[in-house]
């Protein structure tokens, strides 16, 4: 059975997800990352208000005066149409995580080498689906054991257990520091990323697999809940996924030692330097004002390059870039101008935003700037 409350309810939040996720590309700016969550977001969101707005022609549909409450669902098991739409979905969701700690990392040939157990799932897809012709209907649990001995049942499996296994493995790049080198670090929310990960992936098998119309009901929302989170996460966040990178003055020598094992091409080390430079001494992100056009013509250089020097240090994007020198320059004038406030020293360093400077700051530093204030009292007593 499926309800129609539950179906119009699940409308409603899949157009609350369109437009968090068309706000979240509206205001992606140069920052790749944001732009590309947006996009997931809308497509997700579109293609959940599509298939709910043809259950809804499906529930009026018969003639009669008003909406049933219930309609009858058949259920159809190990659906490749269904399988098909949740791979790529997961696939790219999945690489948020990696992407998010080291920007830069995706490039066009690493998209494609690990599209390929998207294709290869497509393709024997369509294959079975348009030429084989022999499409055994899973209207139960109990049905998908007994036509085991069926190819395209085994075929569907398959699939099935790739497009659970594919995307799950993918959460293990940020975990392999020796052989992938990372300088930024993963924040609360990447931990909460992950447990949306699970809930939606626990939901496709339950889709997959269930035993009754519940699944149905119940799976739109495990969808589409997490991702109106995680828009708000990125509206408030252009990167929430991970921190930016620690100072090189803090770093460890091990990690300093990783950092120069990076490969890249003297070109963007010799940009990296200059913006280093650039910033220490002449401190323009002190500017309000200050802008990508600006940086560019202080550096005289092209943005494709200054993306490679910025990905090379670890940032995301130009806005990640000036927010981490203003909350260093904040910390540095805390300490030497004891007098000002924290909203002196805020503007001091180029925030504008209140509420933007004290959830970054304590974003970053795990504490308030009133507390970290405090903290510095204490220290010089």
């Amino acid at each position: 059975m499926v309800n129609v409350i539950v179906l119009s309810v699940e409308l409603l939040l899949d157009v609350v997800g369109l437009i968090l996720g068309m706000r979240v590309y509206s205001r992606s700016s140069d920052n790749g990352l944001q732009k590309a969550w947006g996009v997931l977001a809308i497509t997700l969101s579109l293609l959940l208000l599509c298939d709910n707005l043809e259950w809804m022609w499906i529930f009026s549909k018969g003639g009669e005066e008003t909406i049933p409450r219930f309609t009858e669902l058949p259920m159809n098991h190990l659906s490749i149409w269904h399988i098909v739409r949740v791979i790529v979905f997961f696939q790219f969701f999945s690489l948020f995580p990696m992407v998010s700690l080291k920007p830069g990392w995706i490039t066009l040939s690493r998209v494609v080498s690990l599209c390929i157990p998207i294709l290869l799932i497509v393709c024997i897809a369509c294959c079975y689906q348009f030429f084989n012709g022999n499409y055994t209907e899973l209207k139960s649990f109990d049905a998908i054991w007994e036509n085991l001995d069926k190819q395209d049942v085994r075929v569907r499996l398959m699939l099935f257990i790739i497009s659970v296994i594919t995307p799950s493995v993918n959460f293990l790049f940020p975990y392999m520091r020796r052989l992938i080198p990372i300088r930024r670090k993963q924040s609360r929310a990447m931990v909460i990323y992950m447990c949306c990960f699970g809930v939606i992936m626990s939901g496709y098998i339950w889709l997959m697999l269930g035993t009754g119309g519940l699944s149905f009901n119940v799976f739109g929302y495990i969808v589409i809940l997490p991702t109106i989170f995680l828009n708000v996460l990125y509206l408030r966040n252009e990167n929430p996924l991970s921190l930016p990178p620690q100072p090189v003055e803090e770093l460890k020598t091990e990690e300093i030692e990783a950092i120069r094992e990076i490969a890249v091409s003297p070109v963007v080390l010799d940009v990296s330097s200059r913006m280093q430079r650039l910033m220490k001494q002449n401190t323009p992100f002190t500017n309000p004002e200050y802008s990508l056009e600006d940086l560019l013509n202080d550096l005289n250089t092209n943005e494709h390059r200054f993306n490679k020097a910025l990905h090379y240090e670890g940032f995301s994007g130009f806005r990640d870039y000036i927010n981490f020198y203003r909350l260093q320059y904040f910390k540095e004038q805390a300490q030497l101008q004891k007098d000002l406030s924290v909203k002196e020293l805020m503007y001091l360093s180029g925030f504008t935003s209140r509420s933007s400077f004290y959830r970054y700051f304590a974003n970053v530093e795990k504490m308030s700037p009133s507390e970290y204030m405090e903290m510095l009292t204490k220290e010089n007593k």
